[in-house]
């Protein structure tokens, strides 16, 4: 009868154990689910599109955004979009150049065809610009040069 007793009461003993640990469990998940979909809420939208001329004509003349050429200087002497900057993407100081602008200002950037700007656009969605528009094809395919 003591054995009964004691086989019973251990049962009962690893039973609750058990559902204590199960409850700690489950309550770490829901802290981890909360925690991550606070981290998704929190987290800005971003935007990075490749835009053909007409449009990245209208974003421009909207006036609201940073217009970027990222083409060497020589490039840009020889023609440029009116109202750019030139930073040139192979130049030693553009990543820092970068770290110094307004990530919340819209940026249009392009280069002659359209691949470094691309690139230039990677880094800086990487850097948490809120929005980089890519002109397709660069300044080579831009038709309302002067």
């Amino acid at each position: 009868m003591q054995k009964l007793i004691l086989l019973t009461t251990s049962m009962a003993l690893l039973a609750f154990l058990g559902s204590c640990n199960g409850q700690q469990t489950s309550t770490e998940t829901t802290t981890s689910l909360q925690d991550t979909t606070t981290t998704i809420a929190n987290t800005p939208a971003q935007i990075s599109e490749d835009v053909d001329a007409e449009k990245f004509k209208s974003l421009i003349d909207g006036g609201n955004g940073l217009l970027l050429d990222v083409r060497t200087p020589g490039e840009y002497e020889g023609g440029n979009i009116a109202g750019s900057v030139n930073l040139d993407i192979n130049g030693s100081t553009f990543e820092a150049a970068l770290d110094t602008l307004d990530k919340s200002v819209p940026v249009y950037v392009y280069c002659q065809s359209g691949g470094r700007s691309g690139r230039a656009m990677e880094m800086m969605k990487e850097k948490g610009f809120s929005e980089v528009y890519n002109l397709l094809g660069g300044y080579g395919n831009w038709p309302y040069k002067n």
